[in-house]
């Protein structure tokens, strides 16, 4: 039956992210659209983790954390 839906979608809502347009070149979402494969198919997480990176940095004026888990924002 596949992955169980994330709660906010169940209630028509879109993620947070979805705001903006996704940054990964092969991408090409359009703010309030799902993210996609290279082959045009909808990702099933939603959105990729730099779309909802770029969101963060926007919001709140700090980085994404770093491949090794911390933050090194100087």
């Amino acid at each position: 039956m596949g992955a169980a839906r994330p709660a906010e979608l169940h209630l028509g809502q879109r993620p947070d992210e979805w705001a903006i347009a996704c940054p990964v070149a092969h991408c090409l979402a359009r703010p309030g659209a799902a993210c996609s494969t290279p082959t045009g198919r909808r990702l099933t997480a939603g959105s990729h983790p730099s779309r909802l990176d770029a969101w963060l940095v926007q919001q709140h004026g700090v980085p994404a954390a770093t491949p090794d888990g911390g933050n090194d924002a100087r």
